[in-house]
């Protein structure tokens, strides 16, 4: 830890850099509120003052170029703040969901080479203890008063709120973010201070923040305040709450997985509610069904907008507002964006046809430098400019990408690959079915078995027998799952898709195939994967 700013080591003239497009667009109406959360306000002088105040006070810690800071907190103004102040002093940031289990946290935070956890007393006490625990040498610092750490906030009132040099180089690591770990461990992904963000994504709006921080939410309250718009901060997803911020704030953009979305729909207070400033509703994450997303568009209107999006590249394609008045287009996760490639492959690597089933390759220039602390799976997914997904897909003529599962997601039963897809589009179909996911699992004879949970239609019953017929009849037998389990609700990620252990810790004890998850580590997880009708997961 070097603890020091060096003066003129930021990015120099030309080179645009994430955080200084950040604090440009804070500086540019200092005015404005900027960050809504509960009944306060705080404008961008304030956000502004708070993170050089911040910065420095890192700084004197002991802080600097090169060192790792590990955030542990929910959507609060500090936590979305003390990242640009770590990132201005040069420090790499890692954010963690305090909902993980702490083992994973402890893991995450030891693989993240931490040198200061800052951390929400309100939420997340007990599990930095255990991290410090695994990391005696580390700094803990908490955003607020704590019996536990030094008050980062009180360290940082008396400092001066002038902007310090930044101490950053456009080529330096930024921050890790994790994979959700869907199909096997998270991996940390090498964020550069010099990414490009991509100009259409930019736009002066009053943005709701309801998901994690960590995930592609961060990422798009980052973007609204370097267009000169407001983010409002909710500590956590709640459809009615939603809906009143909504009305009350005029939000424009909100970012919510198909699981959250579909909550907002069936909540009963949305006929009663004016969503009239909403512009973009942008979902990704898993699958989400037509009927689901043409429902959205009668109901919200014009403004809802796909991405397939991974953690290593950022967003890859779009469905348009209004690409989504066309049913056929659906199923599709759109079309690439501008500067962006993507190529459907065999398992040599040679391209494939039109229509054809194959590996998504992507080029783009917002992909990731590699994977944190892991060279040899960096090799074997950033190959020749590409970035290969482990997601599975088609490509037809218009351009229009289909994703049809990741490859580690697919199950052998009966020597007959069995997608995602297959199993939850007829699910999907059933009129009780509001949600569906399928998973796998290996059991101690070895041989993989197919399983399915689905949650229902309000006042809509269905029981597992009737869905196995469903199936037999719609999907035929080698789709139908071998348990199909009907719960209130989908347990989630912290990305908001489905949480695959813990469906498979649902299964009943006896079933024979409850073992370990079916897939495999030996690819990658290159960013969470696709789910049914061509979904896209997001990072």
């Amino acid at each position: 830890m070097t603890g020091t700013l060096v003066a003129g080591a930021g990015a120099g003239p030309g080179v645009a850099t994430y955080t200084a497009m950040v604090l440009d667009g804070l500086a540019r109406a200092p005015e404005r509120v900027a960050i809504r959360h509960g009944e306060g306000a705080v404008t961008a002088r304030e956000c502004l003052e708070t993170v050089y105040r911040l910065a420095r006070a890192l700084a004197a810690a002991g802080l600097g170029r090169g060192d790792g800071v590990t955030l542990l907190a929910g959507n609060t103004p500090e936590a979305l703040l003390v990242r640009p102040a770590a990132n201005l002093i040069g420090c790499r940031v890692a954010v963690l969901h305090a909902d993980r289990p702490v083992a994973d946290l402890v893991a995450l935070a030891e693989n993240a080479r931490t040198a200061a956890l800052v951390f929400d007393p309100a939420r997340g006490t007990g599990a930095a203890r255990r991290i410090a625990a695994a990391l005696p040498e580390a700094l803990v610092l908490a955003l607020g008063p704590s019996a536990f750490g030094a008050d980062l906030l009180e360290l940082a009132a008396p400092l001066s709120p002038a902007p310090p040099a930044p101490a950053y180089r456009p080529d330096d690591v930024m921050a890790v973010r994790f994979t959700a770990g869907s199909t096997g461990r998270p991996k940390g992904v090498r964020r550069r201070f010099a990414r490009p963000p991509r100009p259409e994504l930019i736009a002066a709006s009053t943005f709701l923040l309801c998901t994690a921080l960590g995930h592609g939410g961060g990422t798009t309250a980052d973007l609204a305040l370097a267009a000169g718009g407001t983010v409002v901060l909710q500590d956590g997803f709640a459809a009615g709450a939603v809906l009143e911020a909504i009305e009350r704030y005029r939000v424009s953009r909100v970012y919510l997985p198909p699981h959250l979305l579909y909550q907002v729909l069936d909540h009963p207070a949305l006929p009663g509610t004016d969503t009239g400033s909403l512009r973009r509703v942008t979902y990704t994450g898993c699958a989400a069904a037509p009927e689901r997303l043409a429902e959205a568009t009668r109901r919200l209107g014009r403004v809802m907008h796909q991405t397939y999006s991974l953690t290593e590249a950022g967003p890859v394609t779009r469905l348009t507002p209004d690409e989504h008045l066309d049913p056929r287009l659906l199923r599709t996760a759109g079309r690439p964006l501008p500067d962006t490639e993507v190529r459907i492959v065999d398992e040599a690597g040679a391209l494939l046809p039109v229509g054809a089933l194959g590996e998504i390759c992507v080029r783009t220039p917002t992909a990731m430098t590699g994977y944190w602390r892991d060279p040899e799976l960096t090799a074997r997914v950033l190959r020749d400019g590409w970035l290969y997904t482990g997601d599975l897909g088609r490509l037809d003529r218009s351009g229009y990408l289909t994703v049809a599962g990741r490859r580690d997601a697919m199950a052998i039963v009966d020597a007959h690959n069995i997608y995602p897809h297959d199993v939850e589009e007829p699910l999907l179909a059933h009129p009780a079915v509001r949600e569906a996911v399928m998973f796998a699992t290996t059991g101690r004879d070895r041989l993989e078995r197919v399983h399915a949970a689905v949650t229902t239609a309000p006042g809509a019953p269905v029981t597992e027998r009737q869905l196995h017929r469903w199936m037999q009849e719609r999907g035929g037998p080698l789709c139908d799952p071998t348990t199909i389990l009907v719960l209130p609700e989908l347990p989630l990620a912290e990305t908001g898709k489905p949480d695959l252990a813990a469906l498979r810790a649902l299964l009943p004890e006896a079933e024979p195939g409850s073992g370990e998850g079916a897939g495999s580590e030996a690819g990658a997880e290159p960013g969470p994967g696709p789910g049914p009708d061509g979904r896209a997961q997001a990072g």
